[in-house]
């Protein structure tokens, strides 16, 4: 992971540095600073700059969570205990939020509070369950504590931030065009935060872009499992399978999206495709209306529903979508010419 010499992550933090000169009220710059700072040893800078991204933004559950995290390396549990509990409160029914708790708890000693919180968290997010039953620390709906799981519990560590600094490193070398090391890095990610399904989700991305589409539609998978209300998850397996001439399954997962995305206008588009493909013409008219009121500009939308009009004989519906695009792009000489055919 170096380049010229210089490790990745220092690269990325000198990068982050110039664009914060440039843009100081960011909140996410300042986050992702402090989260490189953590990777650099400097504790110091890395509490200022999630406690900067903080003032930005008060309610920026990332740099929180960070901000929690680095303080538990920093073993100043007072402050980790608040900082949970805050947020806690603030979100009652997210899981991950009370498995976090529960950790601390059992990594502090209290059995009675941990054992509160990981009910909940099971209660919020059932694949806690196998998580605690696999490191022995949940039997018969109680914390079981012993030698052999304590050392167990001191391994278990509070990585968000380190999940999150995987993340984005995986990111930053994807969109510099080096999609191996970003697939280590994601999968670091992955593996340390099983169940944040953009994790998951990030990672098919860079597999779909290598053209390695079963891994790819293996980690959409997951987001869709954990995430079932993801929409651009089953979008992005559809994606796949239409490159792949799966047509039905591409079908399914498309309809799948735009119930979860219906005022997404693309997903509209796509979905109209591939009722065409299958020969369902009505339908894709229907779908090719529905972008269209969406947003009345969407050309490609307007040519397709134009054509499919033609196919189908109706000349007067087909004059007039030509003439809407024209109206927008008046040097469209492939729709004007489709025009001229049909007048």
């Amino acid at each position: 992971m170096k380049e010229r010499g210089v490790p990745i992550h220092r690269r990325i933090l000198s990068e982050i540095e110039d664009r914060l000169r440039i843009h100081p009220n960011y909140a996410d710059l300042h986050n992702q600073l402090g989260l490189l700072s953590m990777k650099d040893g400097d504790v110091k800078k890395a509490e200022r700059c999630f406690r900067e991204a903080l003032r930005i933004n008060p309610k920026y559950r990332e740099a929180i969570l960070n901000l929690g995290g680095l303080y538990m390396e920093m073993k100043r549990f007072k402050e980790v205990e608040r900082i949970l509990l805050s947020e806690a409160r603030r979100h009652p029914r997210d899981g991950f939020l009370q498995h976090v708790l529960g950790v601390f708890y059992l990594q502090t000693g209290r059995g009675k509070e941990a054992a509160l919180r990981i009910r909940k968290a099971i209660e919020c997010q059932p694949y806690y369950l196998d998580f605690y039953k696999k490191k022995g620390v949940w039997l018969r709906g109680k914390v079981h504590l012993n030698q052999k799981t304590e050392g167990i519990i001191k391994r278990i560590r509070l990585n968000y931030h380190y999940a999150n600094l995987h993340d984005f490193i995986g990111l930053y070398l994807a969109r510099e065009g080096k999609s191996a090391q970003a697939v280590r890095e994601l999968r670091k990610a992955a593996s340390m935060r099983p169940n944040e399904f953009l994790f998951h989700a990030n990672l098919g991305t860079v597999y779909y872009h290598r053209g390695a589409y079963q891994k790819a539609i293996q980690e959409y998978r997951k987001t869709v499992k954990i995430n079932p209300l993801y929409g651009m998850g089953y979008a992005n397996l559809s994606y796949i399978y239409a490159l792949m001439s799966r047509t039905r399954e591409a079908l399914r997962y498309m309809e799948r999206a735009v119930q979860m995305n219906p005022r997404y206008a693309d997903l509209r588009y796509n979905l109209a495709l591939l009722y065409s493909d299958r020969k369902r013409y009505e339908e894709a008219i229907s779908e090719l209306k529905k972008a269209l009121r969406i947003n009345p500009n969407y050309l490609f939308a307007r040519v397709n529903l134009g054509v499919l009009y033609e196919d189908q004989g109706k000349w007067k519906a087909a004059r007039e979508e030509y003439k809407k695009v024209l109206r927008i792009t008046p040097e469209d000489e492939h729709v004007r010419k489709r025009l001229e055919r049909i007048s």
